[in-house]
């Protein structure tokens, strides 16, 4: 007797291929603002508590900031140095371990990983900043929901950035971009319900 194969398990991976793809990108986005309550030795912390400075330096532009004091240079490290650990953590298992390897899209036999981890990390905080940009061009005030913007910023940042190294299918990108607004949107509910980020820092 023959056992068929579930017509579900090619789509279950399929979408885990996408999450996986730019989870770099998506912990460095959630990150960047949580570096005054990540766990670090002291003297860490005090030098990240330096760089807690908004990118813009507090410049204002036709009377408005150029991105928002919310937007700091501590979250923009934050966020590059969460997409290389994160990065670092997928080539290891790929390396490592065969499910990982088989169910990776991106090769770390050709890609490094400190690049492509730094270019998501990065390519996350720049999108959001040219989100913030436009934000306080319509004078949209920090913490309101500005839907899909505020999920889509990151995404299309990170892609852009890191398709400098890799370049994924139209398609992964598509249903990426889709599955990780979903993402967004639930785990932003759940951070600022637990205290962890402020309505003003999610957006």
């Amino acid at each position: 007797m023959s056992v068929r194969s579930s017509p579900k398990k090619p789509m279950i991976k399929f979408i885990f291929l996408c999450l996986w793809y730019l989870l770099p990108g998506a912990l460095g986005n959630h990150t960047a603002s949580c570096g005054n309550r990540i766990w670090l030795p002291a003297i860490l912390k005090d030098c990240l508590a330096k760089l807690a400075r908004p990118v813009d330096l507090g410049v204002q532009w036709h009377g408005r900031e150029i991105f928002g004091k919310n937007k700091t240079w501590r979250g923009l490290l934050v966020g590059i140095v969460v997409g290389i650990v994160t990065a670092g953590i997928k080539a290891l298992l790929f390396f490592k371990a065969d499910f990982f390897r088989t169910n990776t899209l991106v090769d770390y036999e050709k890609v490094d990983f400190i690049l492509l981890g730094a270019l998501m990390g990065g390519g996350a905080l720049i999108g959001d900043l040219v989100k913030s940009f436009i934000k306080r061009r319509l004078d949209v005030p920090p913490g309101k929901p500005w839907f899909p913007w505020d999920q889509l910023d990151w995404i299309a940042g990170a892609m852009l950035l890191s398709s400098i190294v890799y370049v994924p299918p139209v398609l992964v990108a598509a249903v990426t971009a889709l599955l990780y607004v979903g993402v967004h949107l639930c785990s932003d509910r759940i951070v600022c319900r637990m205290g962890i980020k402020k309505r003003e820092e999610v957006n």
